[in-house]
């Protein structure tokens, strides 16, 4: 369970990942990376979305994953100001890989939240825009 600390800064952080922008390949990359850019950003935003209903129900894991996305995302902003080389595409791929990452550890608590009985009207809402969300027993069986 987050600490206290945590607790109150899940919101701001939720709201951060909310409003980040998909980051997009560069032109020369071609427009299956841009695409492959977004999808993982759109459905981190869908997971986000159920999670503020209720912020204090999302695992450590799943926050640290946010954190560590956030920091990734950071750093590639900052080397795409300075730089223009191939490191970028390296960059890329490591915040595609912490968007995948953040999805899987917050699925568990997005689904717990969309199985809540009685759940308030907003939420079922919120819920149904997910679509799929990764199923951890099916990935521990690989």
């Amino acid at each position: 369970m987050p600490g206290l600390k945590t607790l109150t800064l899940l919101p701001a952080l939720f709201m951060a990942m909310l409003l980040c922008a998909p980051l997009h390949a560069r032109a020369d990359d071609g427009d299956d990376a841009e695409v492959r850019s977004k999808v993982p950003n759109a459905q981190l935003q869908k997971e986000l979305a159920v999670l503020q209903f209720k912020p204090e129900a999302a695992s450590e894991a799943c926050v640290e994953s946010l954190k560590e996305l956030h920091k990734t995302q950071a750093l590639l902003e900052e080397e795409q100001k300075h730089s223009n080389d191939q490191d970028l595409a390296v960059a890329q791929d490591v915040l595609e890989s912490d968007f995948e990452n953040s999805i899987e550890m917050c699925a568990p608590d997005v689904r717990n939240l969309c199985e809540t009985p009685n759940p308030d009207v907003k939420l079922v809402q919120t819920c149904e825009k997910l679509g799929g969300l990764p199923d951890t027993a099916d990935r521990a069986a690989d």
